[in-house]
Parts: C-alpha cells; structure tokens; sequence
C-alpha cells in the first residue's frame, strides 16, 4: 500500500469511526423518548451517507479495516430497524423519491459492493505459526527468503527475532502479528506496515512507518513509527521509543498514540508511556534454549512475567 493510499485509509477509517458513533449515540437519545418518523428518517439518511461513503472506499482500505467499518453499518442498520418497530412510528418506514435525485439509496439495503478489478496482494507471504517454548529467528519461516508480508501467528512463549544479520537483506513490504501469548518480538525497521491482534501479556520492539493494534492487552511497545501508532479496542498498552541499542540512527521521535476506542477529549486510559526506569535495556539477540529462554522471558515479560493458566 502506497503511502498516499495509507493515509487516505487511515483518515476515512477514523473519520468514518467517529460519524458512526455519533450515529449511536444519537440512536441512544431516541431510544428513551418515542421515536417519531421524522427523526428516525434523518438518522436513516446520515447511515445511508456513511454505506455510501464506505462504498466509495471500497477497494481502498485494508481488509481488517474494510470489515470492521461493514461490522458498523450493520449494526446502526440494525438498530435503525428496531426503531422502525418501536411503539409511535409507523410500521413500515421508507423514503420519498426525489425526481432530480433517482440514485437515492435505500438504507434498508447497503450491500457493500466489491469492484471486479479488485485482484490479490502481490508478493509473498512468509507464514510463522503454531510453536511454543522456542527461540525462533529468520531461519524459521518456511521460506528463507525474508521478502513481501510476514505473518506470525498462535505462539506462545516465545522469543522472536528477526533482526537481519550483517550480510542479510531483507525487502518486508507488511507484518501481521495475530494470537500471540507470552512472547517477545525484536522486528527489523520496514517501510511498510504492522498490523497485530490480540496480543497478550507480549513485548514488542518494531520499527515501521504504519503501526495498528487491535485487541490486545498488556503490552509494551519499543516503537519507531513514521506516522501516529493507532490502537483499538486493547488495555494497559505502554509505549517507549524504539531501544537505541537496536536503532540505527537516532532520529527517534516522540509517539502521539491515537485510541480509536476513547474519541474523548480526555486522555486514553487504555496505554500510556513505559516509565524510563522500567524500560528493558539489555536484549535477547542471540538463541537460547530451555530454561534459559524462561528465565529471559521472565525477566522481559510486563507484570510478573510469563502468565499463569
């Protein structure tokens, strides 16, 4: 995804995240009194300018953020049709035509189209998935040329580390990080993006020019970012800069985390800044084994250590 591409999703993704909650909780008023017609429809007219909006972008977003802004409109569809039922409106609700406007979209009915010339991501995928207790390095993925999209995926007490060696290229164009537990991920600088879910009790340092994170609780985060890290519907999420042992140079800046969860004025309780005094200072660049590995874990892990399930 080009950068001009990036940025237009991630400004239609947070724009649109705000009408759609402005929608609700206008939606929320009207539920305690009786909803009349009139005010049902002209929030049914502001959901079909947002289906339209969705439909225009389609093609332009990524498929995470594509899904979650359908997962939206469903449910102010949905709540639109509750109304529609609720006593003092009428039992069937629908729009008058406008003559000089003959493309007025039902809002009943907002299926989001897909262009035909939509095609696959080009590149490769490079999949790390489903291993526990290991140190686990570039060696490990299936494909040792380390070029195109990442994925790493269900591990568990793990240490990663993809740092390139000295006479090692690598070309990471994106890196998905999903169902991860326990675990500590050293990621090289990318020009692309990093995109993780459901992330638990993990370290990560990475470097990259697009950082998003959804669902995920305690984790703390050496980050270098080209832009505003977003994050989404996580907890007690602690930022620092990326460890200048591991930086190349030192142009490292200051992060402003926007939380897409908590569009308030006030500040997000769901991160804050990793205190100075708890920042890791020494890493695990080089393998271990057995208890050794636990030991490092549980020197780095945030709390107190690995989880206890």
């Amino acid at each position: 995804m080009t950068e001009s591409k990036w940025t237009f999703a991630q400004n239609f993704y947070a724009e649109f995240h705000v009408k759609a909650a402005e929608i609700t909780s206008r939606l929320d008023d009207i539920k305690r009194d009786n909803p009349s017609l009139e005010t049902v429809q002209a929030v049914a007219v502001d959901v079909s300018r947002l289906a339209k909006s969705l439909a225009d972008a389609t093609g332009s977003l990524p498929s995470y953020d594509q899904r979650q802004c359908e997962m939206q409109l469903k449910s102010l569809e949905k709540a639109i049709e509750v109304l529609r039922g609720a006593p003092g409106t009428v039992s069937k609700f629908t729009f008058r035509r406008k003559v000089a406007k003959a493309d007025v979209d039902n809002p009943a009915t907002h299926a989001v189209p897909i262009p035909r010339n939509m095609s696959p991501a080009t590149g490769s995928v490079n999949v790390l998935s489903s291993l526990s207790c290991r140190y686990l390095t570039s060696a490990d993925f299936e494909h040792r040329n380390m070029s195109g999209e990442l994925t790493l995926s269900d591990l568990a007490t793990c240490i990663v580390n993809l740092l390139p060696k000295d006479s090692h290229n690598m070309d990471i164009s994106a890196i998905h990080v999903q169902r991860l537990t326990d675990c500590v991920l050293i990621l090289p600088h990318i020009s692309g993006s990093i995109l993780l879910h459901n992330l638990s009790n993990c370290v990560l340092v990475a470097g990259c020019h697009q950082f998003r994170m959804h669902s995920s609780a305690n984790v703390d985060v050496y980050l270098f970012a080209g832009s505003n890290p977003i994050i989404e519907h996580c907890s007690n999420i602690r930022f620092a800069g990326y460890p200048d042992a591991l930086l190349e140079d030192s142009n490292n800046t200051a992060l402003a985390v926007q939380d897409f969860s908590h569009i308030r004025s006030t500040p997000s309780p769901n991160w804050s800044v990793l205190p100075e005094d708890h920042r890791q200072q020494c890493w695990p660049v080089s393998p271990v084994e057995g208890q050794g590995l636990l030991d490092e874990l549980k020197r780095i892990l945030p709390g107190d250590g690995i989880s206890k399930n």
